[in-house]
């Protein structure tokens, strides 16, 4: 069997201890996603498994599509028709942060019924394939130097800041820059969490009732699960990156917000698209 290569909405939240922590652009976090390929390499699913999965995806997609898009795209419309009249000192940018994450919570929930029959239908050398696959890249985050991550983030920011706003100046990229480098992002709690959501999860694969209230828990209510220490590191963190993208509008020139609104309305047309189409599409 062929493995479909279609991409879905919120589907890196299946990745169980993914490590998710910090956002991502809409395109990337949202309507990108990450492959159904790439889910189901993480627990090497078998044939019959694949096409369930992939079944099981489209009948939640379809619930999301129909509940949840249009309601997303008059969040994203708000934000939008605002961008002209907002002031120097606006709230803006971490205002859509937070609807933003909002809505990927929420459209990660609709995704727990699938999730949870292709974890139901795991074996135990398919537990161990996974339990071995994460463990290694654990390993390899914390040998990786603290200068290549934040390197990384760095590239990450960049890219979404100009997916947002278009090119950014010199003194805009500065600015940047200065943020990764004194307001570090807590590397060692979150690759802890994922250690720990890992360890929780192998420990209760054989209890049906936990593991279905812990992989249900994931797509429902990730924070829950996380280490106190990286809540409260996250917490903090997110505190002073909401203070940095305050701070960043006020440089914002006419031509960036009039690229932010073009993004917004694009980003807002491409939800009506999906509400209107059907799941076939994205085989």
């Amino acid at each position: 069997m062929k493995t479909k290569k279609w991409k879905l909405f919120a589907i890196s939240i299946l990745l169980i201890c993914s490590g998710c922590g910090s956002s991502s652009p809409f395109m990337d976090a949202f309507l990108g996603g990450m492959s159904v390929t790439k889910v189901e390499s993480y627990f090497n699913l078998d044939q019959k498994q694949e096409k369930d999965f992939e079944k099981n995806l489209q009948q939640d997609l379809a619930r999301l599509k129909q509940e949840q898009m249009q309601k997303f795209a008059t969040s994203i419309r708000e934000i939008d028709q605002r961008i002209p009249t907002e002031k120097v000192n606006s709230e803006i940018l971490s205002e859509t942060f937070d609807v933003l994450e909002k809505e990927y919570d929420r459209s990660a929930s609709y995704f727990k019924n699938s999730a949870w029959k292709m974890v139901s239908s795991l074996r135990e050398e398919q537990f161990l394939y996974f339990e071995k696959r994460v463990r290694k890249e654990i390993t390899e985050s914390r040998e990786q130097g603290l200068e290549s991550k934040n390197e990384e983030l760095l590239q990450r920011f960049r890219k979404q800041i100009t997916y947002w706003v278009g090119p950014t100046s010199i003194h805009q990229n500065q600015a940047i820059q200065h943020f990764i480098a004194n307001e570090p992002f807590p590397w060692k709690e979150r690759i802890d969490n994922r250690e720990s959501i890992l360890n929780n999860f192998m420990a209760q694969r054989k209890d049906p009732v936990k593991l279905r209230t812990m992989t249900e828990k994931f797509l429902e209510d990730y924070d829950s699960l996380r280490t106190p220490e990286y809540a409260h590191a996250m917490q903090k963190y997110e505190g002073k990156l909401k203070g940095f993208l305050n701070k960043f509008w006020s440089t914002l020139s006419y031509d960036q917000k009039q690229a932010m609104q073009a993004s917004l309305n694009k980003q807002a047309l491409e939800l009506d698209r999906m509400a209107s189409t059907q799941t076939d599409e994205f085989k």
